[in-house]
């Protein structure tokens, strides 16, 4: 109990703290957040060190079959599923300018759930990552791209546009 306190104690102070409140920026990216198609992810634009938090879309599936056809001994496989990705990770931009190569590390995550006649929902911590990238601009505007390797050696390359918010 007094290991949560102390954790939700932290938060709160690196939530509230006065430098909380400006730099942040959003951005919409392909493979960002990591294993997701198309994310939107919150961007502290720090000196050097930013911090970022997305979501991303996965997949989307609904399925609806002819239930007069179907035998009696066959399964329908009717269902809505969503699958969906999320990531943290810090960033250290080695410039300050407006062309600034990167290295990143993070964990990602992911959930899915399917709802119809084969029902299943599942969640992973999908692990670590590690990349380096580049962006180009300031706060205001800025675009992106990086290089990310996973704990199975899984790569992939992530773009984007970001502003300020």
């Amino acid at each position: 109990m007094m290991k949560r306190l102390l954790f939700a104690l932290a938060t709160a102070g690196l939530c509230l703290a006065s430098p909380g409140y400006a730099n942040w920026t959003l951005n919409l990216g392909y493979h960002n957040p990591m294993n997701a198609d198309l994310g939107v992810n919150f961007l502290y634009w720090g000196s050097q060190w930013n911090f970022e938090v997305g979501i991303g879309w996965v997949d989307a599936d609904a399925k609806a079959t002819d239930d007069a056809n179907d035998k009696k001994t066959e399964k329908d496989d009717d269902g809505v599923g969503l699958a969906l990705a999320g990531d943290l990770n810090v960033k250290y931009r080695f410039m300050t300018g407006v062309f600034a190569p990167y290295v990143q590390v993070g964990i990602g995550a992911w959930t899915s759930a399917a709802v119809g006649d084969q029902s299943d929902a599942n969640a992973d911590l999908g692990g670590p990552f590690a990349g380096i990238g580049l962006m180009l601009g300031k706060p205001n505007f800025y675009g992106y791209a990086a290089y990310n390797v996973d704990k199975n050696e899984n790569d992939q390359v992530q773009a984007g546009i970001g502003f300020d918010i």
